[in-house]
């Protein structure tokens, strides 16, 4: 067993509750509260692993390096 993290990306949805997006695994989800949208990103991130393996996901295989960049853009 292993511990990872992954983001949850939460964006109030038009039809109201919540949309979850996680970068890490590109998938995403949504629930009528935060908690619920929650829980339905963690229940998809634990079967999406288990079903393509955590050794083939890029961002938890090898040693990568991530870094954050700030930028200066006209918007």
């Amino acid at each position: 067993m292993k511990r990872i993290k992954i983001t949850a990306e939460l964006t109030p949805a038009e039809e109201g509750g919540y949309i979850v997006y996680c970068p890490e695994l590109d998938i995403t989800t949504e629930g009528e509260t935060v908690d619920e949208a929650l829980a339905m990103i963690k229940d998809a991130a634990t079967g999406y692993i288990e079903v393509v393996g955590l050794e083939n996901i890029s961002h938890f295989a090898g040693n990568r390096q991530i870094r954050e960049l700030e930028l200066v853009v006209n918007a």
